[in-house]
């Protein structure tokens, strides 16, 4: 079960981007929700839904709105530690499959949740998103995409479907 990037069920590529990319984006997205709720939470629409022409900064938040980006940072950090786990420091090329089923379904639930939450109209105006914008949804599609080649085995033959080099006494996945 050794791959080039340490030990993991995952080909290179995926191994890559499941294992060390995408942990670290959702640190980076903890820290940003975390130290800075206000601007976190104004930045989850276009500028122009957010800040009215007279002013140059978001409007203060409701308490609960506080609340809720402290705890989608808490989220991150969570979602960060099981995407380790999962990928990194399991020695069952199963857990990992499994964690790319849950988390693509997790995908789909967090694309329908901006499109629902932000509209049609702005999660279709790919020209007005801003940086957090991209990270939620073209990020969200392109790790989804991946997740799927992967299960597939489109990057190579994943451990789980019996590749070469993985450990004796795993069952093969049929």
């Amino acid at each position: 079960m050794s791959g080039s990037l340490g030990t993991t069920a995952l080909p290179p590529w995926p191994a890559l981007l499941f294992s060390y990319l995408e942990p670290l984006s959702l640190l980076i997205g903890a820290y940003a929700a975390i130290s800075d709720p206000t601007e976190f939470s104004a930045s989850q629409l276009p500028s122009s839904f957010t800040v009215s022409a007279s002013t140059l900064s978001p409007p203060p938040l409701h308490p609960a709105t506080t609340l809720l980006a402290y705890t989608l940072g808490s989220l991150f950090l969570v979602i960060a530690g099981y995407a380790l786990t999962c990928t990194v420091l399991t020695r069952d090329p199963h857990v990992t499959k499994y964690y790319l089923i849950f988390a693509a379904c997790g995908d789909i639930g967090h694309l329908l949740a901006n499109y629902y939450g932000m509209g049609a109209s702005v999660f279709w105006a790919w020209g007005e998103w801003n940086e957090i914008m991209w990270g939620n949804i073209a990020v969200t599609v392109v790790l989804f995409v991946n997740r799927i080649a992967t299960l597939g085995g489109i990057y190579g033959r994943p451990a789980w479907r019996g590749a070469v080099g993985r450990e004796e006494g795993v069952r093969k996945w049929k």
